[in-house]
């Protein structure tokens, strides 16, 4: 699960959060009715873990190499979108966050933090490809 060339892919995800993080308490204490900062740190935190399981399953795959690489793919893409629904029906049902603030920041999280998975996904298959 943690072979040493997915290290610095875990690493990147870790820069990512913090910056994500820093991004989102920087508005917040400006204008604190935007949205609040306790949430959005611990949605942040729910979306890093999301593609964090995503990266384990997809690096699992890749290193064992074969046919297995094709499917754990998808498969982290998949868990992926399950969990990210998971995580959108807290935020938005039990949590009770319906604010417009909350809902945009929602959105730009999973945003970022899907494009860096795709990014990653496709980096790592192409550098197998060459």
């Amino acid at each position: 699960m943690f072979h040493p060339r997915a290290i610095r892919y875990y690493f990147r995800l870790l820069v990512l959060t913090l910056c994500l993080i820093v991004a989102a308490i920087i508005p917040g204490k400006a204008d604190p009715s935007l949205y609040d900062i306790s949430s959005a740190v611990l949605l942040i935190a729910g979306f890093a873990l999301v593609a964090f399981i995503s990266l384990l399953i997809f690096f699992n795959g890749f290193f064992s190499g074969g046919e297995k690489s094709v499917f754990m793919t998808l498969i982290a893409l998949g868990v992926k979108m399950l969990l990210s629904f998971l995580l959108a029906l807290l935020f938005f049902l039990v949590f009770k966050n319906d604010a417009t603030g909350s809902l945009i920041l929602f959105f730009v999280i999973y945003l970022a933090i899907t494009v860096y998975v795709i990014l990653t996904f496709t980096s790592v298959l192409k550098k197998k490809s060459d």
